[in-house]
């Protein structure tokens, strides 16, 4: 595979909080897309990568929502060029009442695309919050019980963060919790999103990119699952 030269891409000068939505299409990620602009900017099961912004508590949020990431027909340089302005975070969307599935896959993927260092930004995000109310539980007590171990588990390795979501709510509080949260990591990890570098299986010609990030800026990106297509060979993910 051919190295091509470093690409420094810097923030522009403004206080957009940019969030990357990933997950599988049955994960509530275009729902959860639609709670935080607080509008149906998204519909399920898109094909494309798409973008919608809103003025949120004073602050500009600009929301990507991403198609499956592991679907075999993800277009990535569509992907890699909407994340281009940064990111602040990563949101993992997990449906509640879907058993785990390749999630971790996802994660695996989300390192080969944007290098190991965005595993400090990614944060799980879960939804149908509306059972836990019918179940008269709190999410923290939901993760503690022994069924879900794998729940458990997806949560530790994205750094225990993680937030909860009820689509179905028009209240205003679960947004402006999360947004607190991006902002909290964001200053935990400096500021700073870095994608060392980017090589894909199907592009010789891919360059290694490299994010620089105001302190200000929250960019948070949504991730979700499908079956894996490619693509992505053990090589490829050591050459990162």
């Amino acid at each position: 595979m051919v190295e091509r030269p470093t690409v420094i891409i810097s923030s522009p000068d403004d206080a957009v909080i940019r969030i990357l939505l990933l997950g599988r299409n049955t994960s509530g990620k275009s729902s959860s897309g639609n709670t935080i602009l607080g509008e149906e900017r998204f519909k399920r099961h898109e094909s494309e990568v798409c973008e919608g912004q809103a003025q949120i508590c004073g602050k500009q949020v600009a929301v990507i929502d991403c198609p499956d990431l592991l679907d075999p027909d993800l277009n990535e340089e569509q992907l890699v060029s909407g994340c281009s302005a940064g990111l602040s975070s990563v949101l993992l969307t997990v449906s509640l009442e879907k058993p785990v599935g390749n999630e971790e896959e996802i994660l695996d993927y989300m390192k080969c695309l944007f290098g190991a260092g965005v595993q400090k930004y990614i944060m799980i995000l879960f939804t149908r919050g509306d059972d836990l109310e019918d179940l008269d539980q709190t999410i923290d007590e939901h993760l503690k019980h022994k069924d879900h171990e794998d729940l458990q588990r997806l949560v530790t390795e994205c750094g225990g963060k993680f937030h909860c979501f009820n689509n179905k709510s028009k209240s205003d509080k679960q947004v402006q919790d999360l947004l607190q949260k991006i902002e909290r990591m964001m200053t935990e990890n400096g500021g700073k999103f870095m994608m060392e570098q980017m090589k894909r299986n199907n592009s010789k010609d891919a360059p290694r990119v490299i994010f620089s990030e105001r302190k200000d800026q929250i960019r948070p990106v949504l991730l979700g699952k499908v079956p894996m297509k490619t693509a992505w060979s053990a090589e490829t993910c050591l050459n990162l």
